[in-house]
């Protein structure tokens, strides 16, 4: 073994030292430090070089090994690597107390370990999860080593249901937490009558916990991010005499917390957030003269919060956002907590005006203050009051304030800033730019109506949010100064000019970057050749030219690329197939031009795509089938989920992908895209030929959109295999033949356009076509059957399948049999459109259709066609 430095290691608030380094074989052995002997026979028996820096590798012939007396053995917190060695059985008739914790350990843990039957304490805790305990030695462990008093296995991966049964009384430390059990949570281990400290948290178990317990010693429960702990919560957990943490986050615990009187026990820090309960809070709750620590996010909880009843003199953080929590909500309440240093009350429905500078100087202490969308107004007097420098996080959005407060100006730690949806108007302060320094990483101005940005010094910036303000004037050249800005939006404001060249220098450190909506001008700068953590590039909404730069290609985890409404030219740029995350593809409204033609640089292209909108060019040719052939996430997309999941380009899950959608002439925003949601829009471009079968293999497919261009041939029968298909508009075409009966068997079709081509025939009765309206077929002058006027003559040919011959006889399926059940099948179709259209299910279509129907109607368009185009909604 060596020393080296473990700069990666708090070591428990020690400081380190190679405390052998100190040893000198000169003196007796029982003078060095960390070593510990028994005077009466001069043998070593305690060893303690913890946060020790050795690293380096325990070999089986060390010196260590030779201890036969050892007793107590510590090596926590230094940089052994490789597997605790088996030698360590040696040690079976003399150790009582092991800690190798935090020592980089890896591999499996040694059979041998379960031979140290006379063990006390035992500290296997892993920092990287690298330890593995065989399920068999673990219950061996359990019921071999009789004497423990102290068990921690923290992140060792251990993969195995708990014990039935421990066979220790005398237990009073178990810390199981991160081990990957499993099974259900056993009653045994609340009747360990001496046991001090329970962790068993961010397992896999499930039950509840019981009512009756026999833990009259517990000071410490941790059950936290188990997700699948349920039922009601037991008073004795509010009660017990002994019990100081209480943590259960991120379970699933219901009903209503206790609401009965208490004689209040003695509890330090109690964290029930992330759960399912609910009911009002009760008065007592907020009257534990000891509490430091009251964390009730994201419940359901509702009601009016007890103010009156506080009496929390020790408390120093308090979290009540995310829940129905209303009524008025004065703030001398708070400023009466003089040690609080963390208040959070966002997301409720408080009421009550606030005025910033009194409180943050009454509350001398307060690092961190979050009220956004919690209801309540934030006015400031902008009068200079005293702020705490250590204060660190500041989150207002949607508090009805109006200007940038002075107090902003003493936060000289500050990390995180949050005004966004405020009524902030015109040029912020010039020194704002100065608040925080170089400790900024997040700043959120967004949806106000800011016009001009100061020159700002945030050089260690992470994540600025600027959209939706009215900001004119050439990009900001403080922008560029951050050094590893992950994530920038500036979209729907009013720049204008060059995009800055540092964009190249911006792209390898962005993971998103969203200029959308201004009216900036020239081309898109060439990116760095080290942009692979850029995933969102969106810049649709300009005034941008010129081809796209090639050196795109080389961002390779890119899944979102909106260019769409510029003036962007040059042919289809084939090398966006070696962009084989992408999700969404946006180069609508731009003059692009020509064939598309697949590269053949990469077999296969577009794995991940699930929105395409080439729509407003000027490409020509033959559709490319070639990419359509690859679309895999269009043919096992996610089906429709009882939980909608939402494609996210930001950093957290208020970030999404948006686009605006165009049904029947008009545009409504659709603000969050669906993650199984499956877009091709290629109209209004001069595409010809016929429509390749292979369309009807994606069958995950939602939108198709091939109108107004010069298709022609029949439309495909394969298309009635586009079983999620809702909106499809084939208008404005060459189409001939008839209209396929496979599309009257989609029963999700939504939204149908089919005019203005040259189809003939009886159109297909089916629930969802009888509930189309004639402008969905007409300007086809062949056409006849409802619901247009034309009747069909008897002797009017019946459109034919266009199934391969092969497949007709191969199912032993007739026409014949058609012929005969259509007049039956008509009526039955009719009645049952007519009972869909009273009592169908909605689907994310309907509402849309209808809201826009009758405007359609007024203005007698008959043309229609559908637009998309993205944005990033935070």
């Amino acid at each position: 073994m060596s020393f080296g430095n473990n700069d990666y290691w708090e070591c428990l608030g020690s400081s380190y030292y190679p405390i052998m380094m100190s040893w000198n074989t000169s003196t007796d052995c029982c003078n060095w430090n960390g070593v510990t002997c028994d005077y009466s026979t001069g043998d070593v028996v305690g060893l303690d070089v913890s946060c020790g820096m050795l690293q380096g590798t325990i070999h089986p012939n060390s010196s260590l090994f030779n201890l036969p007396h050892l007793q107590r053995l510590n090596l926590a917190y230094n940089n052994l690597t490789e597997q605790i060695p088996r030698e360590i059985g040696r040690f079976s008739n003399s150790l009582t107390h092991l800690n190798l914790s935090n020592c980089l350990f890896s591999g499996q843990v040694p059979s041998d370990i379960t031979l140290l039957h006379k063990l006390v304490s035992l500290d296997l805790t892993s920092y990287y999860y690298d330890l593995k305990l065989r399920p068999l030695d673990f219950i061996n462990l359990i019921h071999n080593v009789t004497n423990l008093e102290e068990l921690s296995l923290e992140r060792v991966n251990i993969s195995s249901v708990l014990p039935t049964s421990l066979n220790t009384s005398s237990l009073k430390l178990l810390n199981l937490g991160q081990t990957q059990l499993k099974g259900k949570l056993p009653r045994y281990i609340f009747n360990l009558h001496s046991l001090e400290t329970l962790d068993l948290s961010a397992n896999r178990l499930t039950g509840d916990i019981p009512i009756s317990v026999n833990l009259t010693h517990l000071t410490f429960l941790d059950l936290s991010f188990t997700f699948n702990l349920n039922g009601t919560l037991p008073s004795w957990l509010f009660t017990s005499p002994s019990l100081k943490h209480l943590i259960l986050f991120g379970n699933m615990f219901s009903g209503n917390v206790p609401f009965e009187s208490f004689n209040l026990g003695h509890l330090i820090f109690m964290d029930l957030s992330s759960n399912q309960l609910n009911g009002t809070l009760p008065s007592w709750m907020f009257t534990f003269p000891s509490l430091e620590y009251l964390n009730l996010r994201n419940n359901m909880f509702s009601g009016n919060v007890p103010f009156e009843s506080f009496a929390l003199p020790s408390l120093k953080e308090l979290d009540l956002s995310f829940n129905q929590l209303g009524g008025h909500t004065g703030m001398q309440t708070f400023r009466k907590l003089t040690h609080l240093t963390a208040l959070g009350l966002s997301y409720n429905n408080f009421s009550g005006e606030w005025e910033l500078d009194t409180l943050l100087s009454s509350l001398t202490n307060l690092e961190s203050l979050d009220l956004s969308y919690s209801g309540l107004s934030v006015t400031t007097k902008n009068v200079n009051h005293y702020v705490n420098p250590a204060f660190t996080s500041l989150e207002l959005a949607s508090c009805k304030l109006k200007l940038f407060p002075n107090s902003f100006r003493a936060m000289k730690q500050l990390r995180l800033l949050d005004l966004s949806s405020n009524e902030i108007r015109g040029q912020i302060p010039h020194w704002v730019g100065e608040i925080g320094g170089n400790e900024l990483f997040f700043v959120n101005l967004s949806h106000n109506f800011i016009t001009r940005l100061p020159q700002f010094q945030w050089y260690g910036l992470l994540e600025l949010y600027l959209q939706s303000n009215l900001i004119e004037g050439p990009f900001p050249p403080s922008i560029c100064n951050p050094i590893e800005l992950r994530f920038l939006d500036m979209s729907n404001n009013r720049f204008g000019g060059l995009i800055s060249q540092c964009f190249g220098k911006l792209t390898s450190s962005l993971r998103m970057i969203d200029l959308g909506n201004n009216s900036f001008q020239g081309s898109i700068p060439s990116s760095n050749n080290d942009c692979e953590l850029l995933e969102g590039l969106i810049l649709k909404g300009n005034q941008l030219e010129g081809e796209l730069p090639r050196s795109l290609s080389k961002c390779r985890s890119l899944s979102v690329i909106d260019l769409g409404n510029n003036h962007l030219n040059g042919t289809f740029p084939g090398w966006l197939e070696e962009l084989s995350e992408l999700q969404v593809l946006v180069l609508k409204s731009n003059k692009f031009h020509g064939h598309i033609q697949p590269s053949f640089a990469v077999e296969f292209p577009f794995p991940n795509l699930q929105v395409l909108d080439l729509s407003h060019n000027r490409f020509l040719g033959q559709l490319p089938a070639k990419y359509f052939q690859n679309f895999n996430s269009m043919k096992n997309g996610a089906q429709n989920s009882i939980k909608p999941e939402y494609l996210v380009v930001g950093p957290n899950t208020d970030s999404f992908y948006s686009f605006v959608i165009g049904i029947k002439g008009v545009d409504l925003d659709i603000p969050r895209l669906f993650v199984n949601l499956t877009i091709i829009d290629l109209s209004n471009n001069y595409f010809d030929r016929e429509i390749p079968n292979m369309i009807g293999n994606l069958s995950s497919l939602k939108v198709l959109n091939l109108s107004h261009n010069n298709l022609n041939g029949r439309i495909p029968f394969s298309l009635g295999n586009l079983s999620e298909i809702e909106s499809l508009d084939l208008s404005w075409n060459q189409l001939t033949g008839e209209i396929p009966e496979s599309l009257a068997g989609i029963k999700r079709l939504e939204v149908l356009s089919l005019s203005h081509n040259r189809l003939v025939g009886r159109i297909p009765a089916g629930t969802q076509f009888n509930t189309f309206d004639e402008n969905s077929f007409d300007g086809n002058v062949g056409l006849c059957g409802f619901p247009l006027p034309k009747r069909c003559s008897e002797y009017t040919q019946k459109p034919e399948l266009e199934a391969p011959k092969d497949q007709e006889e191969e199912s032993g399926f007739t026409w014949k049999v058609v012929t005969l059940g259509y007049g039956c099948g008509t009526l039955v179709g009719l009645v049952m459109g007519y009972l869909m259209l009273l009592t169908r299910k909605v689907k994310w279509f309907n509402a849309i259709a209808d809201a826009t129907e009758s405007l359609v109607l007024k203005k007698k368009k008959k043309k229609r066609s559908m637009f998309i185009s993205g944005n990033v909604v935070r």
